[in-house]
């Protein structure tokens, strides 16, 4: 399946197009992207594509070396496993955060972006799915507010881990993810602090889970080179 076709507002800004490009798996790990080729396949002026490879360095999609340009991260079975145990704490201490924080306006937001997770499901729709649960995840990391673990939290480069490693690809793992993110929302209207930051790291060790059994049968194939298909 080729990259999403160019929307109107890809010409101003092809964060989205080249982050959808990497995650579908049109840029491999460890691919150069080159400025100049860029510009052309994704219709947009040289100054909006380096703006946009400075976000993706930021997610952890990429990273920019002097003199050498720009480049999809590669993150290794070990790293990654390590990135996502790391993530469960923090995103749990900030869930906790969100339950004791949470308005009635935040609440209404994340319901509205669960009915959009199941309408993405329904569609089939996997890797808007994939962007989806990343916006649910970042708006209760508003919500929790709490600055230091949101920084510490960017600096893993987590977002790399999910484009690499894809486990929302694993038969039944969508239904499963909306089910999980369903509970906890809803423990989120509770305002119940040990809830949500219970149900938060069940549901992020369950994801490490999932990318560590995938792993486990990567390194069982003939090539791991296979991951990234």
């Amino acid at each position: 399946m080729p990259p999403r076709k160019p929307t109107k507002r890809g010409f101003d800004d092809p964060t989205t197009m080249i982050r959808d490009a990497i995650i579908e798996g049109h840029f491999l790990p460890n691919e150069r992207l080159v400025e100049q080729d860029l510009v052309p396949h994704f219709k947009a002026n040289r100054s909006a594509v380096r703006l946009a490879l400075a976000r993706l360095e930021q997610e952890g999609l990429i990273i920019r070396e002097p003199n050498r340009g720009a480049r999809v991260r590669l993150v290794s079975g070990k790293e990654a496993i390590e990135i996502m145990e790391t993530r469960s704490m923090l995103e749990s201490l900030i869930a906790r955060h969100a339950a004791i924080k949470i308005t009635d306006d935040a609440l209404a937001e994340l319901r509205k972006l669960l009915e959009d997770l199941h309408q993405l499901i329904e569609e089939g729709d996997l890797i808007g799915y994939a962007e989806g649960n990343r916006q649910l995840h970042a708006r209760i990391v508003a919500i929790g507010d709490h600055p230091t673990a949101a920084k510490l939290l960017l600096a893993l480069s987590a977002q790399s881990v999910i484009s690499q490693f894809r486990p929302f690809l694993e038969p039944g793992r969508p239904e499963d993810l909306w089910r999980e993110h369903q509970e906890l929302v809803e423990a989120l209207a509770l305002r119940d602090p040990d809830r949500v930051e219970r149900l938060m790291r069940a549901h992020m060790d369950k994801a490490t889970q999932v990318i560590n059994s995938r792993l486990q049968r990567l390194e069982k194939g003939p090539s791991n080179a296979a991951m990234y298909r």
